[in-house]
């Protein structure tokens, strides 16, 4: 098929090879959880924030866009262009839009410190970007892998200390189980 009949084709149909590509934005950040507690100040709403960053070579029209969280909270942007190379941070609070920062305009936060989802739709609501996140539990603090207090099972047995049973108690793993019994310092 040659290029003019492939271009009559695009036109024909309704659809032209520009907008068939998806652009190219990513988020490099999601600030959900805003640092310290959350008093629901303006100031610290702001602190919860999406920044897209349009990695393409094109600028990209973002009027009548939406980005909307897991519970459908919705943030519809005004006539903004984001261009090659940039980066604009969406904060959930009030302010002043520029050409860097834009403002949702929300009297409380809207992404869940404990999991949600950050998804972008473009004016005719193709879905361009997504990206979930669950907040881990911490991790327990590491046990020592020696016993602080007795450099042998001698010393903690003569102490009182043990019997240790392997799978049980976690001082087990400090010591070396010669005979194999699942049991240290008997």
């Amino acid at each position: 098929m040659t290029s003019a009949v492939l271009a009559a084709v695009l036109v024909g149909s309704g659809t032209s090879a520009s907008a068939a590509a998806k652009p190219a934005l990513k988020y490099t950040e999601i600030q959900y959880d805003a640092p310290g507690a959350d008093n629901g100040g303006n100031s610290h709403l702001n602190k919860e924030y999406v920044v897209i960053k349009n990695t393409g070579g094109k600028a990209v029209k973002f009027k009548n866009w939406t980005l909307r969280d897991a519970q459908h909270h919705v943030y519809r942007f005004p006539a903004f262009t984001l261009r090659a190379g940039k980066s604009v941070t969406v904060h959930t609070g009030k302010g002043k839009n520029s050409a860097t920062h834009l403002y949702m305009q929300r009297g409380w936060y809207i992404w869940n410190n404990t999991g949600d989802t950050a998804t972008l739709r473009d004016a005719q609501g193709t879905k361009v970007l997504s990206k979930t996140w669950k907040k881990s539990k911490p991790k327990p603090p590491p046990q020592p892998s020696t016993d602080p207090q007795f450099d042998t099972c001698a010393q903690a047995t003569a102490a009182g200390y043990g019997p240790y049973y392997e799978g049980q108690d976690p001082e087990y793993d400090w010591y070396t189980d010669r005979d194999g019994d699942g049991v240290v310092c008997e």
